[in-house]
């Protein structure tokens, strides 16, 4: 910041001795120290919160970028497992050609609830047989 070398100091020195004199220097050199060290202390203490308010930006950028991540595996996960159950029967109540019935065609859902869920995404959850009775009583119709 300063570049003030030794030849410098001699001549500070040199001066405050003259003019301060004797009794006075000693007093006056205590009082300048104090006032450089409050001041160096408080410099470090403003860099040391710029450099926390700086850490903590980059740890929230840097959780959005996992969280969004793990939206868009999460989106990859669920297209593929729509790709893999393959064409779903048309709503409009038609039966289904392929020879199966529609209740034989239909997949199970899976619902995830959000006390399921845990630090790194939901858990898979089996469905139960009996949590949709709209969709069999749907497919008891179809079959009528």
């Amino acid at each position: 910041m300063f570049d003030i070398g030794f030849f410098e100091l001699i001549v500070i020195g040199i001066l405050a001795l003259l003019v301060l004199g004797p009794e006075r220097l000693p007093k006056a050199a205590r009082t300048a120290g104090m006032w450089i060290g409050r001041i160096k202390q408080g410099l470090s203490s403003i860099q040391q919160e710029v450099n926390q308010q700086l850490h903590m930006e980059e740890m929230q950028k840097q959780l959005e970028e996992n969280r969004r991540k793990l939206e868009e595996t999460l989106r990859k996960q669920e297209q593929t497992i729509t790709d893999s159950t393959g064409p779903q029967p048309a709503s409009s109540g038609e039966p289904v050609d392929s020879g199966q019935s529609a209740a034989d065609t239909e997949t199970p859902t899976v619902q995830v609830r959000p006390e399921d869920e845990g630090p790194f995404g939901s858990t898979p959850v089996s469905p139960e047989p009996s949590a949709e009775p709209s969709d069999k009583s749907a497919a008891s119709n179809q079959k009528g």
